[in-house]
């Protein structure tokens, strides 16, 4: 019996011996712990994010990624840093930044490039001389992009290795009202910290008139009864006369040149769609658009022009009631002026721009933060796509620290101002007249010029329409005749 065990055991030794011998050949060309982590990790989940992670085997390019930013429409600080402070995007950020180059061996640089008539030209430069320098562009949402398109200076997105336009980080919907000649020449991810507008309102005044609503704003818009309609109502209830504007509490205010731009495309009008010979025009007569354009001009023409509402139309200086003076209901903000709120004694909510009718079932919101472009010249084109494809799927927790930013509470004591940024963040959209505005004669501000009253220098909807239907149709003409000799 002893004899038996000690064979038995012996038996048992040499099959351990073995197995090892076996894994150790098995690892051979295997140079380090990393390396075997690679095979468990491609294709499973992080174990930071509990995310699938993109079909990219971790490797280190040992190289670095720059990034220029157009800085007018995308601060510098809510895409890149350069270390970690105690401000919680700028913590997400960098972890951001540490996650990629932990994969790829990749450090993210960022510098910013001014001046948005001439941000692209070094740009072009680089890519023409094949100097390198810039291996992704974030640009500005229309001044610059139509020339970057016609000289023929950028990668489609579709043909870059790394890059899963598939995947739910990427907004191919948004991307595709964007593709020219069946390219994705620009493009829109979950890495575009957003730069939209949204109506932002004061909770303490608007408690004082719940008796006039039926629920709450927020029920509203998750029913899609946030009208257009409803919207003016609710601002006719704000207004207190007080004897003059700088004592009266309006239902509106603020600053309504570029803001105004948003409700057009919130109604679900496209500012140039294709017609059926598959060329690109103005719709403002379009039979589709055509009824549903007027109503918002009336209705925002009423608007503009009633005694409960103080906008300041062509102007950007400051508002003459500022929102931030708790003597207004609602104005119209960018998602980058929230954080000024947080200055001053006032509680604030933020929805979406509304629907034009309830059957909409659809939230549009104007995005004013540009887009990614990649050059057509890059040293190392793999190692641009991987990162771009990295930057996007670690964003999620960059956007939670996004929100916690604008709403200056963690997002868990705010959860419908939050879930409201998420209704803009998911409705972001554009179309070619917004992209290539430059093109159709700067179609994107028909709004606020046909709907400013006459003492504030407002042209009627057909005089806008007649001046330029005919000259951006030879302009879209031209424009396809460069793009068509370069892709």
């Amino acid at each position: 019996m002893k004899k038996s065990f000690k064979i038995l055991a012996l038996l048992l030794a040499v099959i351990m011996m073995v197995s090892v011998f076996v894994a150790c050949n098995d690892g051979e060309g295997t140079t380090d712990e990393t390396t075997v982590n690679n095979e468990d990790t491609n294709g499973s989940e992080d174990e930071t994010t509990g995310e699938v992670m993109p079909d990219i085997e971790k490797k280190n390019y040992d190289s670095t990624f720059y990034l220029s930013v157009m800085g007018d429409v995308n601060p510098m600080d809510r895409y890149w840093v350069e270390e970690s402070n105690d401000d919680v995007l700028s913590a997400a950020l960098f972890e951001r930044q540490e996650r990629v180059k932990s994969y790829l061996g990749v450090e993210v640089f960022a510098s910013s490039t001014d001046g948005f008539e001439v941000y692209t030209e070094a740009f072009k430069t680089a890519v023409k001389n094949k100097s390198g320098g810039v291996d992704t562009l974030l640009t500005h949402v229309s001044s610059g992009v139509s020339g970057l398109i016609t000289e023929g200076v950028l990668t489609p997105f579709e043909e870059m290795d790394g890059i899963d336009l598939d995947a739910d980080y990427w907004n191919q919907e948004f991307m595709d009202a964007l593709s020219i000649n069946d390219h994705y020449l620009l493009g829109f991810s979950d890495f575009n910290i957003l730069y939209t507008y949204v109506i932002a309102y004061n909770k303490d005044l608007l408690a004082n008139y719940e008796d006039h609503l039926d629920k709450s704003v927020y029920d509203m818009v998750d029913n899609y009864e946030w009208t257009l309609q409803q919207f003016c109502d609710i601002a006719k209830l704000g207004f207190i006369n007080r004897g003059g504007e700088d004592k009266n509490q309006y239902g509106l205010t603020g600053l309504q040149w570029v803001p105004w731009c948003g409700f057009l495309e919130a109604a679900g009008v496209n500012l140039v769609e294709l017609n059926d010979q598959g060329t690109y025009e103005m719709s403002y007569n379009n039979e589709i658009y055509s009824e549903t354009t007027q109503s918002v001009v009336a209705m925002l023409s009423d608007l503009a022009a009633a005694e409960y509402t103080c906008v300041d139309f062509m102007s950007t200086g400051p508002a003459t009631v500022p929102f931030e003076d708790n003597r207004s209901l609602m104005t119209l903000a960018s998602t980058n002026e929230l954080p000024t709120y947080l200055n001053h004694d006032i509680d604030f909510g933020v929805l979406p721009y509304p629907v034009f009718e309830s059957n909409q079932k659809e939230y549009r919101s104007l995005q004013w933060g540009g887009y990614m472009a990649i050059p057509a010249y890059m040293e190392n084109p793999t190692m641009v796509g991987e990162t771009l494809e990295m930057l996007s799927f670690y964003s999620e927790d960059v956007k939670t620290a996004y929100y916690q930013k604008l709403l200056g509470k963690q997002v868990g004591e705010n959860p419908d101002d939050r879930r409201m940024l998420e209704i803009v963040w998911d409705s972001v959209c554009t179309d070619f007249g917004q992209t290539f505005d430059e093109v159709t004669g700067f179609c994107l501000y028909m709004l606020p010029s046909v709907t400013a009253s006459p003492d504030k220098g407002g042209t009627s909807y057909a005089q806008y329409t007649q001046q330029r239907i005919q000259t951006s149709k030879t302009a879209i003409r031209n424009f396809f005749k460069k793009v068509d000799k370069k892709y």
